[in-house]
């Protein structure tokens, strides 16, 4: 068991990952978390223990990637599930949105996306990216880590997400932009800084 960050020697930490195992139906299921990627159980700072899913190991989705990077790497406490307190880094990325450490910088107005002036490299980006959402309700169900901007003058972030081969932390499936008219520039929805 391991209750915080330990060194990766044995440990996945980077390197080929699938996006989650299929379900009877042929859809994936959602819940990869860095443990599973990383084939190792988990103690989080409530006292439950978590193993991984033989199912999900070599598997990471967007707030899995992130809570590795936020909770493993940088040791930043992560919640079991979905916690409220805002002292840890929630399990999803609907519930980091409200209830992460840190601070809000800002939110949609429901129109618009947040202000792109106030990001620093490192903010986490929460979209409602899913376009199969119901309209009459919005759902955060994506995050990335703000890099900064790249040589061309682009805003720029880094996340896992769902393509044909696993999650790609690059252009494919969605260029990795915050500026123009793509998906994640129109669907930005909250920014936090841990």
């Amino acid at each position: 068991m391991t209750t915080a960050a330990a060194p990766a020697t044995g440990r996945q930490v980077m390197g080929e990952a699938g996006c989650g195992h299929l379900d009877p139906q042929g859809y994936r299921y959602e819940g990869a978390d860095f443990h599973e990627y990383m084939n190792l159980g988990w103690t989080f700072p409530d006292g439950t223990y978590t193993g991984p899913s033989s199912k999900q190991v070599g598997n990471l989705d967007c707030s899995g990637y992130t809570r590795m990077v936020y909770g493993y790497h940088m040791g930043i406490p992560l919640a079991a599930g979905e916690d409220t307190t805002g002292t840890r880094i929630p399990r999803t990325s609907r519930h980091m949105a409200d209830h992460a450490p840190g601070v809000r910088i800002d939110r949609t107005d429901g129109t618009n996306p947040p202000a792109a002036q106030q990001l620093q490299p490192g903010d986490l980006l929460l979209f409602n990216a899913d376009s199969g959402d119901d309209t009459t309700t919005v759902t955060v169900d994506h995050v990335g880590i703000y890099l900064g901007v790249d040589t061309a003058g682009k805003r720029r972030f880094l996340s896992s997400r769902k393509t044909g081969h696993g999650p790609t932390m690059s252009d494919l499936g969605g260029a990795s932009l915050l500026d123009g008219t793509g998906t994640y520039a129109k669907k930005l929805h909250t920014v936090h800084r841990i």
